[in-house]
């Protein structure tokens, strides 16, 4: 039964990937920061691999940034009110630095996404008017984030009984228990 469960997990990651309308599309990601006070922020799940490695993308001056080279232990909040599933992922992550990696997803951008990581001034500095952003010709900050799971936990609200099943990666295969809600 545990298979089946965590067959149905891959089966919405990888959905919210293809559909911009799925409840796993955007989630939250936290990150501690350089006081180890937890630092979340909502992302976008942009890819999911065979081996369930998650990729998103960011600009290369975010906080996020920092904070994973300081720490690179993450978690992920995945929730679907309609279903009350709830799925967080322990993991760890990895900012991607080969450059022909970098220049092979920025490619698969759309022209009018890749001026989010063109600003002048990097996100989270101060400005008057947001309607007065300065965008850089020819120059980005394209980053992208590679979350590589080593916990999953599964919770699904409902009657008479909630399902709870924590999975960890064990010589390469996930293995899943059923755990008390």
């Amino acid at each position: 039964m545990t298979d089946i469960i965590f067959s149905s997990i891959v089966v919405d990651l990888k959905a919210a990937i293809e559909n911009k309308t799925h409840p796993f599309r955007y989630f939250t990601l936290a990150t501690s920061d350089f006081n180890n006070i937890p630092r979340q922020r909502t992302v976008v799940l942009r890819n999911v691999d065979d081996e369930l490695n998650m990729m998103i993308y960011t600009d290369e001056r975010s906080k996020k940034i920092a904070n994973i080279q300081a720490n690179n232990r993450v978690s992920l909040l995945f929730y679907d009110q309609a279903r009350l599933l709830q799925i967080t992922v322990k993991a760890k992550a990895e900012i991607i630095t080969n450059e022909k990696v970098i220049q092979q997803i920025w490619k698969q951008i759309p022209e009018k996404a890749k001026k989010d990581y063109t600003t002048e001034l990097s996100p989270g500095r101060e400005i008057k008017n947001p309607e007065e952003i300065d965008y850089l010709e020819g120059k980005h900050f394209f980053s992208a984030i590679k979350i590589i799971p080593a916990r999953i936990e599964y919770l699904r609200l409902k009657r008479p009984s909630h399902i709870r099943v924590v999975f960890k990666k064990d010589n390469g295969s996930w293995k899943g228990t059923y755990i008390v809600p």
